[in-house]
């Protein structure tokens, strides 16, 4: 998958409180045996926090005019690494903990990023309103995709004085821990919109059809295409929203979708 390369990445919001930090660092449960990958380490306030208590983390940064600050605590902990580029392109190793306060504009190709990562948990500082959808489990694209992969636990919300510069919007901390499919045997929504998700560059209608399929399988039965196509019948999705791609629905059309399963 391309991620969009014209987003302002540099819209960097620098956590300053200290009882922020504190939550956020408890929030994170580390141990020292912990291996962590920070995204934007920033002036790595809290990459120390995460030096002391884990027992390496690998950080990955974008804005190299922050090479000072992280070369600093480099000399200081000698459990830091730092890799240059962006993240949602770069390789990201198996770890414990994926952390990162991310910039808001970037939340859905990061979230995209992650379902290709090999993690435990990933602590997120987030805008409130994506947190709000997710945790609500609003049929938005984003919220059903963000849903059919992670369980997802709202920590706190933040005000926007506890930044520097401040952002124009509330925040929050979250946590998200990865859901296997086999783990989603008795969520049939859930299990379909995963498989459709990894499938999207198939019409909805073929989506729909194998992801049946699969979850008959899951459950030790055998479902034929023929009986699949019935129950897509039975829905009664409109035509053109069922030749449409994944990637080419809209919200509202989602949220039909996800109405209309059974």
């Amino acid at each position: 998958m391309e991620f969009i390369n014209n987003i302002d990445y540099f819209d960097q919001h620098f956590l300053i409180d200290k009882k922020v930090l504190n939550d956020f660092i408890d929030a994170c449960e580390l141990s020292i045996d912990d291996e962590i990958v920070e995204i934007g380490p920033g002036k790595g306030i809290i990459t120390e926090l995460l030096a002391k208590k884990g027992k390496h983390v690998t950080c990955i940064e974008l804005d190299l005019n922050l090479e000072h600050f992280i070369n600093v605590l480099k000399d200081k902990y000698k459990n830091i690494d730092v890799l240059y580029g962006n993240a949602l392109n770069l390789y990201i190793p198996p770890c414990d903990k994926i952390i990162s306060a991310l910039p808001y504009s970037i939340t859905e190709p990061f979230i995209e990023k992650l379902l290709r990562c090999e993690f435990k948990e990933s602590i997120l500082i987030v805008g409130k309103r994506f947190a709000d959808n997710v945790c609500n489990k609003s049929l938005t694209k984003l919220s059903l995709l963000t849903n059919s992969f992670f369980n997802v636990e709202r920590i706190r919300d933040i005000e926007p004085n506890c930044f520097d510069p401040a952002p124009r919007v509330m925040s929050s901390i979250i946590k998200l821990k990865p859901v296997n499919r086999e783990e989603l045997k008795y969520s049939f929504k859930r299990f379909i919109f995963r498989e459709m998700f990894y499938n999207r560059e198939r019409k909805l209608k073929n989506n729909i059809m194998e992801a049946l399929i699969e979850f008959s399988k899951l459950h030790g039965k055998r479902l034929t295409k023929r009986e699949s196509k019935e129950i897509i019948k039975s829905y009664n999705i409109p035509e053109i929203t069922l030749n449409k791609q994944m990637e080419n629905l809209s919200n509202e059309e989602y949220e039909l979708i996800f109405e209309t399963l059974k």
